[in-house]
């Protein structure tokens, strides 16, 4: 496998990687880092150690290597992350460790172990009314820091992964794939839970190409297990520890399994063609009590999924695609716990089923000759219409999180990107997505609080409102200019703006936040000597410090909807590399 390290790609990856255990909302976003240049050749035998400051108390650290041979190739990596945060009991670290293997046993075969590990904190700051928003957005939520809210991960997973081919004209490949994985989670919010997982799964699939009727064909078939046990110990929540009085625990079991069907055809030579699938999921979920009254409950959900698609190419360069599906989505472990203390599933919480039509365009063209002038085009745009029955909403109650089903949704978009290089080197860039998801049948017992401040249910229709903490407008546009000062020099600026309207912030549509209009910057330049590679970077996002709301915690009960975006912020990264 071969590895292409771009400037500050790495410092990507690895804010990625760190992340991966706590929610997206948590980082700061800026300019994309792996639009960078670097000028290490590929493939190569590198090691990479990387270095990233900011605001914030940000810093990330870390080394990467890559390995290869005529008999295996090696990947590795080991970063640690530590963020005190822009809000109140916001601060989060991390360690994670990567490694990767691939060989080939013999001729058309490979052979791919990967493995990785993750240990870290995330503290939460809760959320916000919109009076607290509106007087310090920084500040955390009282509640949040009188309980200590937190999430305390501990896992790793292992994956092994084996494909040969085989046949006369080598035309057919079996691929077999098995994970396993374990995770030790901690979460602290009303109670105190710990949360002891492992999950084994296997996937096998078939593929044979073949031609038919002097066509292109390709059949693909296989299936999916998996099994997820899991414990669970409650105790009661003083201020960030756990009582010494064990107040319930929990075993559960997650088995799925499945199984696939795809065809392509080529129904004009080289032009028109045509895929048709279809899925069958199976997925039982079995929870039991072992405190007493002991009590247990279980929940199945199984569906068939078929598909159909068209992709027709106008030219090499452009092609037109359209498809029509249905999909199923079930309800995760987590979000089957029950509202109510005398179940322990949600016992009304039905699967997510969608279907989806979609239609677009891909344009890539470049000019043979010598150009300055727009040498490359590229365009990406689709549209989509997606109805949903019974779509999983979630409802939050004193900081606690549970999901109801919405009876049907509809969703109406348009997505489209495109870059243009302006003249060599400089490149605009723009995407736009446009959603209008409304929900179109959509009744409901809300759980929310009276003038007393009690819980209480109350019958709401939400047919016609839109979805909440979903912009209707998303618009990013962007100048780079990348250049290469000879061979041993690189340069990199750029310029960003992004638009996103406001946020619902509840299906009842009782508020929506402002409009947000952000713009950042970043500048680098890497520098080569000898074997060895020096890159800096430095980076403004926010220049105008522009109070927003970066996400909602929907229908909150008590109104705490609100969560600050990243106010200006500054980040920088000095990072060095040899190759061998």
């Amino acid at each position: 496998m071969k590895y292409t390290i771009p400037f500050i790609l790495v410092l990507t990856l690895f804010f990625s990687q760190s992340m991966e255990a706590f929610p997206v909302e948590w980082r700061m976003a800026g300019i994309p880092a792996d639009s960078v240049i670097l000028l290490l050749p590929t493939p190569v035998d590198t090691i990479l150690q990387f270095n990233q400051i900011g605001s914030y108390g940000l810093f990330i650290n870390g080394i990467k290597t890559n390995v290869q041979t005529n008999k295996y190739n090696l990947f590795g990596s080991y970063s640690y992350r530590n963020f005190n945060g822009y809000r109140v009991h916001g601060n989060d670290y991390g360690h994670t460790l990567n490694l990767m293997v691939e060989t080939a046993p013999s001729t058309n075969t490979t052979l791919q172990v990967s493995g990785n590990y993750f240990n870290g904190v995330e503290k939460r700051p809760g959320s916000l009314t919109k009076s607290e928003f509106e007087e310090n957005p920084f500040l955390a939520d009282p509640r949040a820091v009188n309980r200590d809210e937190k999430r305390i991960v501990a896992k790793g997973r292992l994956d092994l992964y084996y494909s040969a081919c085989f046949g006369k004209s080598l035309n057919q490949k079996i691929e077999i794939s098995g994970t396993g994985k374990i995770e030790n989670l901690t979460r602290s919010t009303k109670d105190y839970k710990i949360i002891s997982k492992y999950g084994l799964g296997l996937n096998i699939a078939y593929t044979m190409t073949s031609h038919l009727w002097e066509r292109d064909n390709e059949l693909s078939l296989g299936g999916n297990i998996y099994k997820q046990p899991e414990r669970e110990e409650e105790y009661e929540n003083r201020g960030g520890q756990k009582s010494d009085q064990l107040e319930q625990i929990m075993h559960a079991n997650t088995n799925s399994s499945g199984c696939f069907i795809t065809d392509n055809f080529e129904l004009v030579r080289k032009k028109l063609f045509l895929e048709v699938s279809a899925r069958y999921d199976n997925v039982t979920y079995h929870v039991s009590e072992e405190t007493v009254p002991s009590r247990s409950d279980k929940k199945r959900y199984h569906a068939v999924s078929p598909y159909i698609g068209l992709n027709y190419k106008i030219t090499s360069n452009i092609n037109l695609f359209t498809s029509y599906g249905f999909s199923f989505k079930s309800p995760e472990d987590r979000e089957l716990e029950s509202v109510y203390p005398s179940y322990l599933y949600n016992q009304d919480l039905m699967a997510q089923l969608s279907k989806t039509f979609d239609a677009g365009i891909n344009v890539d063209l470049v000019k043979r000759n010598a150009a300055v002038f727009f040498r490359k085009f590229q365009l990406n745009a689709r549209f989509f219409q997606c109805g949903i029955e019974h779509e999983i909403v979630p409802y939050e109650i004193y900081g606690d999180e549970y999901y109801r089903n919405a009876t049907k949704t509809n969703r109406l978009g348009f997505e489209v990107g495109s870059q243009l290089e302006i003249v060599t080197d400089l490149t605009l860039s723009m995407s736009w997505s446009y959603a209008h998801f409304i929900y179109s049948n959509y009744k409901a017992n809300s759980l929310e609080t009276d003038s007393a401040g009690n819980i209480v249910a109350i019958y709401r229709d939400f047919a016609g409102n839109a979805e909440p903490n979903i912009p209707r407008n998303n618009l990013n546009l962007s100048l780079s200019y990348k250049h290469p000062l000879g061979e041993k020099t690189g340069i990199f600026a750029q310029v960003a703006y992004q638009y996103l309207s406001g946020l619902w912030v509840d299906d009842a549509n009782s508020d929506q936040t402002n409009l947000a209009n952000l713009v950042n910057t970043a500048l680098g330049v890497d520098l080569k000597f000898g074997h060895f590679r020096l890159s800096a970077y430095a980076g403004v996002n926010n220049i105008f410090n522009q109070i927003y709301v970066g996400y909602t915690n929907t229908n909150s009960a008590d109104k705490h909807f609100y969560n600050a975006g990243a106010p200006r912020n500054f980040t920088g990264s000095v990072n060095w590399g040899f190759v061998f």
